[in-house]
């Protein structure tokens, strides 16, 4: 397989779109989440609709030609699809119908191409393609915010000197290249392959300036030398570290939770995580009066349009999401879209951890980072519910690999059930029915 074909080429630069939230630098900046104030030229104008118009016609053509693979897949995917579906229907409640709708459409299809990427690409060319997306990135941002400093350097007060590069914010830019080095650790390319790729992408996030992506860089390097110390355990051993591990990370969590006004000030930062948990404290409010299905999708947030002005006013700026991840989808897609996701979320973990008991952590490192990435970063952002963004395409993709592995193993485990049975059947022996029903 050459990285360098023309399908890998294509579907990179539609990962790198989505990476982008479509906001293409000279070309379409204004796409996305209408996070600038500057007036779309006919150039971003023009540009912006081209853009969508070519990534999604290049989508449907890869869903059209394994349509039948994508469809025989829905119904093991019904916890995504249920969250998909629920967007578009929420166009009924939405109080802008038609933006949700044309927001809610573009959502699924991108989680389609999701699953169209799981079921045509084995994981290790999903890989490969995620690395030609983030090297090109990488890339694009060290050029944009070297020689374009007006589009590539951070606008925000007090942070002019941090890269934003080819992304809509420090915090995108940050954000996608900590996923970068989560690629970069989880292919087979040889170690001169992986330390030249580490060191571009820790080096773009650093320049970021977004401290959150450093405290998740470090966490994910921790977390990839604790998925290589597991892969040399026994199986009770490594039980007891996975379990002890996950209990302990909760109680750091709580910890840090209760003191966080005291860490806060020691690292020099403000306790409200840069005004956060005050949006925090504004959105409850939307979500108790309409708790079960939400305000629509894409649809709460339109700058000092419908309820969000209130948010607004009381905040005294322009506000684009919750900054929490699960606010968000409750938010907009009440507590069933909460519940649907949870669901998705609790089956993927359920499914990866007869791998995780075996020790075939190789094998599923990649959909584990997502999941934790995913986890992660939305406690202070919004990853999944992003219009035109990439962790819901790669979260879809990451449900169908895992379902993938399990059918793997399921048919591995008969194929090796009926091979003994042929074995004991000629050499005379009787196996009885529980033998076979208990290796499958």
């Amino acid at each position: 397989m050459k990285i360098l074909s023309l399908e890998n080429c294509v579907c990179a630069a539609i990962l790198a779109f989505f990476a982008m939230q479509g906001a293409i630098p000279f070309v379409a900046p204004n796409q996305a989440l209408e996070a600038n104030n500057v007036a779309a030229s006919g150039l971003t104008y023009w540009g912006g609709i081209i853009s969508q118009i070519l990534v999604y016609g290049t989508l449907g053509f890869f869903i059209c030609l394994d349509f039948r693979r994508v469809v025989q897949w829905l119904c093991a995917m019904r916890w995504t699809v249920g969250i998909a579906c629920l967007g578009i229907a929420s166009s009924i409640w939405s109080q802008f119908p038609l933006l949700t709708l044309r927001r809610s459409l573009p959502f699924a299809l991108a989680g389609l191409f999701g699953l169209c990427l799981a079921v045509r690409f084995p994981v290790r060319r999903q890989l490969s393609i995620l690395w030609l997306a983030m090297i090109a990135l990488s890339l694009g941002t060290i050029v944009v915010a070297l020689f374009f400093p007006r589009v590539g350097l951070d606008a925000s007060a007090g942070h002019f000197t941090d890269w934003q590069g080819v992304f809509t914010s420090k915090n995108g830019c940050g954000r996608i290249m900590v996923l970068a080095t989560a690629v970069a650790l989880c292919q087979r390319r040889g170690w001169v392959h992986t330390i030249v790729s580490l060191t571009l992408f820790i080096l773009t996030a650093g320049m970021s300036g977004s401290r959150g992506a450093w405290v998740i860089e470090a966490l994910v390097l921790a977390g990839y030398v604790a998925i290589r110390v597991c892969e040399r355990m026994d199986s009770r051993s490594r039980v007891l570290l996975l379990v002890f591990g996950s209990a302990a990370a909760l109680a750091a969590t709580a910890g840090v939770a209760s003191k966080y006004a005291a860490i806060a000030a020691f690292v020099g930062r403000d306790a409200t995580l840069t005004g956060r948990t005050e949006i925090w404290r504004h959105v409850w409010p939307f979500i108790l009066e309409r708790p079960v299905l939400g305000w629509g999708y894409a649809a709460f947030w339109h700058g000092t349009q419908g309820e969000a002005f209130k948010a607004v006013a009381a905040m005294r700026f322009i506000i684009f999401h919750a900054h929490n991840g699960f606010l968000e989808i409750w938010l907009e897609l009440g507590a069933v879209g909460l519940i649907l996701f949870a669901c998705s979320y609790l089956r993927a973990w359920r499914k990866l951890w007869p791998q995780l008991r075996k020790g075939q952590m190789e094998r599923v490192m990649w959909m584990m980072f997502v999941l934790i990435l995913i986890g992660l970063y939305d406690l202070d952002e919004n990853t999944l519910l992003i219009y035109n963004g990439l962790f819901w395409v790669l979260y879809v993709a990451t449900l169908v690999n895992i379902e993938l592995l399990a059918v793997e193993d399921k048919l591995v485990g008969e194929l090796t059930a009926l091979l003994l049975l042929r074995d004991a059947e000629a050499n005379g022996q009787h196996i009885s029915p529980n033998f076979d029903l208990g290796l499958i």
